[in-house]
């Protein structure tokens, strides 16, 4: 998919392989800044599995769902986990009622995984990141949501 645009207007689109979004937004815009480079915005991704469109009870498996789905919009877009500029993470706050609501949300299993899915497919780059605790995300199932951007920039 030709992911450009040359009307220098942002393009916005949901790529296979991603639960498709509610028709309020796009899982992906991608926003030409100078002639060869491009910012890639996507929004937050959620542990939704693409085949099903279930949500699973676990959180670390919408951990997982969610970097899977967050590398299917990277790469949609032509980009790359190198080439994230900004993360936010979004944890739910009393997700289970038990030991782990108590501790402090970095604590809650998502960084361990997060930073293993970036040396993985990052070439274990650790961009900047915000992390959230939240009430609740768009549906009350979601626990866990991962938003990036990304800066692309083509050679010549």
């Amino acid at each position: 998919m030709d992911n450009s645009t040359n009307s220098g207007k942002p393009l916005a689109f949901n790529p296979s392989g991603v639960a498709a979004p509610p028709p309020t937004y796009s899982h992906i815009a991608i926003t030409p800044v100078l002639p060869k480079t491009r910012l890639i915005t996507l929004a937050g991704q959620v542990g939704i599995d693409p085949q099903t469109s279930g949500v699973p009870t676990d959180f670390v498996k919408q951990v997982e769902l969610a970097y899977a789905n967050l590398l299917n919009c990277l790469r949609a877009a032509g980009a790359t986990p190198r080439d994230i500029i900004h993360v936010r993470h979004y944890i739910v706050n009393g997700q289970t009622g038990g030991e782990a609501d108590s501790s402090e949300i970095i604590d809650r299993g998502w960084s361990s995984l997060w930073m293993e899915f970036m040396d993985k497919v990052g070439e274990g780059y650790r961009p900047p990141d915000t992390v959230l605790g939240v009430a609740s995300l768009a549906k009350k199932e979601l626990l866990y949501e991962v938003e990036a951007w990304a800066i692309v920039h083509e050679s010549a």
